[in-house]
């Protein structure tokens, strides 16, 4: 029996995998204490086991059980490794370990100016996150990321390692064990950060706050705020601050201007449901502008739209092209996995311009991509329209 233990898409993506070489009864998952049942933000381990007959148990259950391999995918429990039947025991970890062992992974990299980070494959030891290490696999991060954008790359950059070595974890065959060293490790406790009290450090530097107004903006969880305004970005000025640090130099219709220890800054307010509503009619220009009252180009509201998606349903072809020069996903998804090309295929059809699926196509859109109910943009389609949108 394999045992798939965690949350959120990159679980679901292992239990996928699981389905591929085993059969329902020869597959268990343990969910996190915080899994509704319910596809959020993430999709829920528990609703996918449900859906395809998977038993679910707890991690006493699977102390007690005879099993063939154990693999922990953002599991919110530590795992006793002496108390699990294999020493086939795996997790997959969000950094490049030894670095920031522990918690809130996705912060530490954007606070500390991280130019790159990634996802580790290991065993799982008596330690946390100290066992052997298997794979690694490296992603780039922009100056423009916040932690949330981290995290992102997080699930698919494990998607892709997962991807990679789960028929060789499955049949036990070209796994090299690499001990990891003690040269700049690093470890956070869930005590590290207070998400509950979290204030900008106005006596710091310009680039400073903008780290931490980047790394602790995470907007299914929490924005950072600044006299009860939501604060969605930093623009460093030219201008050297003259007054105390922290001091409001001037309050403008979009932000405050603030002192720090050297530049001024502008912290802007967020305002991202508005900017989206404005996407059937602005200008390039103007939304040029408008990027800096919300969380980056891939930020989602509480339904899981992102400037591309909205951008696509309304043909914003011209939009389009500006967000993906600034790093757009052309295969972003809303919380029900519906693609770009989905929402684009409506506006063709609403306005008889079909000529959106051909840029989006030539762009890199992928019309074979399902979303969480199993379907993808054909299935959506008569035959007809397949013909007028060129698909």
């Amino acid at each position: 029996m394999i045992v798939i233990a965690g949350k959120n898409d990159i679980a679901v993506h292992g239990l996928k995998l699981a389905l591929k070489y085993f059969k329902e009864k020869d597959i268990s998952v343990i969910v996190n204490k915080n899994d509704s049942g319910h596809d959020e933000w993430q999709r829920s381990l528990l609703k996918a086991a449900k859906e395809n007959n998977v038993s679910v148990r707890t991690l006493e259950e699977i102390y007690d059980s005879n099993i063939d391999m154990f693999i922990s995918l953002e599991f919110d429990r530590i795992v006793d490794s002496a108390r699990i039947s294999t020493t086939r025991i795996y997790n997959i970890h969000f950094s490049i370990l030894p670095k920031y062992k522990g918690m809130f992974t996705s912060v530490w990299p954007i606070l500390f100016g991280d130019r790159k980070s990634g996802v580790t494959l290991h065993k799982i030891d008596r330690g946390i996150d100290t066992g052997d290490i298997v794979a690694q696999q490296t992603f780039l991060i922009n100056d423009n990321d916040r932690s949330q954008d981290c995290y992102r790359k997080y699930i698919d950059t494990s998607k892709k390692l997962l991807t990679d070595y789960f028929s060789r974890l499955i049949d036990n065959v070209d796994i090299v064990f690499i001990p990891q060293s003690a040269e700049f490790s690093t470890y956070f406790s869930n005590k590290a950060i207070d998400f509950s009290d979290i204030e900008i450090d106005l006596n710091q530097t310009a680039w400073n706050i903008k780290r931490q107004v980047y790394a602790f903006s995470f907007r299914p969880y929490q924005l950072v705020y600044f006299q009860d305004k939501a604060i969605s970005d930093v623009v460093i000025t030219n201008v050297k601050s003259s007054v105390k640090p922290g001091e409001v130099v001037g309050v403008f219709q979009d932000y405050f201007l603030i002192s720090t220890i050297d530049l001024n800054v502008k912290l802007f307010f967020d305002n991202f449901n508005n900017e989206l509503d404005l996407m059937p009619t602005i200008s390039v220009k103007d939304f040029r502008e408008s990027v800096h009252r919300f969380l980056g180009i891939n930020d989602k509201n509480e339904k899981g739209w992102s400037p591309i998606i909205v951008a696509a349903y309304h043909g914003r072809k011209d939009i389009i092209e500006f967000l993906l020069e600034r790093g757009a996903n052309i295969n972003d998804r809303n919380y029900r996995g519906t693609t770009v090309l989905m929402y684009a295929k409506d506006y063709a059809l609403r306005s008889k311009d079909y000529n959106i699926i051909s840029f989006l196509l030539d762009k890199g859109a992928d019309s074979r991509l399902r979303d969480w109910s199993g379907k993808t943009v054909y299935d959506y389609i008569s035959t007809e329209e397949t013909y007028y949108l060129g698909l």
